[in-house]
């Protein structure tokens, strides 16, 4: 699997962390304030424990982590994620350099003419001068105000590096389910075409059967009622097959061509009895949508702090150093050197309600950040305890639709012998046939339901994709 983006946030943090000097991060803000139970509801079928390995390694499907490091490379969604890790990190350095001295040179030439009037009038003088200098610039950040700012900017790059850590688990879980659907989709048109394949064959018996008169009509207006009904079936499992392909391909950053819906795909892998739930409360710090809330609550809670001393008074040195001369080649010399050096402090007065209703913009970022945190954790929550009481009913609903065809698969061969013998109407013969042709596409349906529903467990949990190295 290719370790680009997680390359891409390993460069960015060691800029950040070069850039950083005496910046650090937040601390991490108080979990929110929901009651979490022990365990999840639906013990018994969650593991207490984290799974050793990556959720991808449990399907052991080496195509579709091929598929998943294609969509790493090539989905543009997660180069969109990719790129705001780097406006963060680049954000950052732009409030890290407020806190450094500003340094610029400057050449600055110009020229003056002044007319004379009187007894003796020149028709005017002029005047050269040409100015090097070197200007410094130095904003004290006596009250850490500046600090602060770059603390909430640390945060906020955390943030962004979850969020491309969320965005890789959303399409690995994406293409997984896809590649799930393709294959499901597949065995659907399979069972259509061999249900065609049975119905035609009855029909070409009953026209034969017709020809000689030793069927009544009805029976082959049921047969070709029946047979034609699968054709449809077929086709609709077909454009439903071409439909999956394209939505994979264009995952994987393919041209949609429906290509993927004549590559071999394999089938439906076997699901792990067990499900590394882990508690509750490691939902907060494993999940990525969890963590960039907190990250981003931490960074509103620091601007906050940072922005309420915007009462507080400013220090600023600046200091310039240089030449002026009229003649331009004196510019280098040392003796037409000229230097400054002045300290400046402002303390805000009156501004109009400026800072207040900064600081209320702030805190009503920061109660923004609050809720969103909470609302997160909630949804992280429901998605986790839903998935699980769903893999339940689906285990259940399999189990009783394994029993159904099985028994299905039965008593079509009984049906057919008891026609044959003719102690069974026709019409009951075909619905036993179409019924257990119903039953055999709904476990395939069922079967990727579960696989589709565990896929969403596993994102819901937030776990790894793949084992660590």
């Amino acid at each position: 699997m290719p370790q680009s983006f997680q390359l891409r946030i390993h460069l960015a943090a060691a800029v950040l962390i070069l850039l950083a000097g005496c910046a650090t991060a937040p601390d991490p803000s108080p979990p929110p304030k929901v009651d979490l139970p022990n365990q999840w509801t639906d013990a018994a079928i969650a593991s207490s424990a984290v799974a050793p390995i990556g959720w991808l390694e449990t399907f052991n499907a080496p195509q579709l982590e091929a598929l998943i490091a294609a969509a790493f490379e090539q989905n543009p969604t997660l180069q969109i994620a990719a790129a705001r890790l780097d406006q963060a990190a680049a954000e950052f350095g732009i409030t890290r350099a407020d806190q450094l001295p500003s340094a610029n040179l400057g050449l600055n030439a110009a020229r003056q003419r002044i007319s004379t009037f009187g007894p003796q009038s020149t028709g005017g003088v002029r005047f050269d001068n040409y100015d090097l200098s070197l200007n410094l610039s130095w904003e004290l950040d006596l009250w850490g105000r500046l600090r602060q700012l770059s603390s909430a900017r640390i945060a906020q790059f955390q943030a962004s590096a979850a969020d491309l850590e969320a965005a890789r688990l959303s399409l690995a879980a994406q293409v997984t389910k896809g590649y799930f659907n393709l294959i499901a989709a597949r065995t659907q048109v399979e069972l259509a075409e061999a249900t065609t394949q049975t119905f035609q064959s009855n029909l070409n018996s009953l026209e034969e059967r017709y020809q000689k008169g030793l069927s009544e009509g009805l029976e082959l207006r049921l047969q070709r009622r029946q047979t034609a009904q699968a054709q449809a079936e077929r086709s609709q499992a077909q454009r439903q097959l071409d439909q999956v392909a394209k939505s994979l391909e264009r995952l994987i950053g393919r041209y949609p061509s429906g290509q993927a819906s004549q590559e071999n795909a394999g089938s439906l892998p076997q699901l792990l009895p067990f499900i590394p739930a882990g508690l509750p409360a490691d939902l907060l710090t494993r999940r990525p949508d969890l963590i960039a809330a907190e990250r981003q609550l931490a960074a509103a809670d620091t601007t906050l702090a940072a922005t309420r001393k915007d009462w507080l008074p400013r220090i600023s040195l600046t200091a310039s150093g240089g030449t002026s001369s009229q003649e331009f080649n004196n510019l280098l010399d040392g003796d037409f050197s000229v230097w400054s050096l002045a300290g400046n402090l402002t303390q805000p007065i009156f501004q109009a309600g400026r800072i207040r209703a900064s600081i209320d913009r702030t805190a009503a970022l920061r109660d923004q950040a609050i809720a969103n945190y909470v609302d997160t954790a909630l949804q992280a929550f429901f998605e986790v305890e839903t998935t699980l009481a769903a893999e339940s009913y689906l285990q259940s609903e399999l189990t009783h639709l394994s029993t159904a065809a099985r028994e299905a698969a039965q008593a079509v061969q009984l049906a057919e012998t008891r026609y044959q013998r003719g102690t069974t109407e026709y019409i009951e013969y075909l619905n036993t046939q179409r019924e257990a042709a119903t039953i055999r596409s709904q476990f395939t349906a069922t079967q990727n339901l579960l696989l589709q529903n565990r896929v969403d467990l596993y994102l819901a949990l937030g776990g790894p994709i793949l084992s660590l190295p």
